[in-house]
């Protein structure tokens, strides 16, 4: 009995379609969509197959993507910032003819348009003395910037 009656809401829901629907250049393609979605019905009500129109599943894995994509473009997006700081930082401490060994960078990213980099740690060699980096630093970093500078 199921079967029938699934034949008849698909031959019903075609019929109104194809009224609603004006006669055009597409009718012979909206005639072939129609004629497939009414035979998709029926082979699936012979089957006995019974359709899973649960979308949690579908709108969980695509919360999932999106969490994804955010959390890996803002990894590239810290590290293009480190990188660029980094070197703006070496050629201004070369100048000075100050060579850091290491900088390392922390970068925040909170919402959208919310970048702040909040510390500068740099690990001097030989050259350069450790008041004269970060007084170097301070003058061209934001005030907010905490500068930690160590000698080797």
């Amino acid at each position: 009995m199921q079967i029938l009656s699934t034949i008849c809401v698909a031959a019903i829901g075609a019929a109104l379609y194809k009224i609603l629907v004006p006669e055009n250049k597409f009718s012979k393609q909206i005639g072939l969509l129609t004629a497939g979605v009414f035979l998709l019905i029926i082979i699936t009500a012979f089957s006995g197959v019974k359709p899973d129109f649960d979308i949690s599943r579908f709108e969980q894995e695509t919360s999932d993507k999106i969490d994804d994509f955010s959390d890996e473009v803002n990894e590239q997006l810290k590290k293009e910032i480190c990188e660029k700081t980094e070197e703006k930082i070496r050629d201004v401490l070369s100048e000075h003819e100050i060579y850091p060994e290491e900088i390392h960078i922390i970068v925040n990213i909170s919402g959208l348009y919310g970048i702040d980099i909040s510390e500068i740690r740099i690990v001097l060699n030989e050259s350069g003395t450790v008041e004269e980096t970060a007084e170097i630093l301070r003058g061209e970093l934001a005030d907010t910037v905490k500068i930690m500078v160590t000698k080797r």
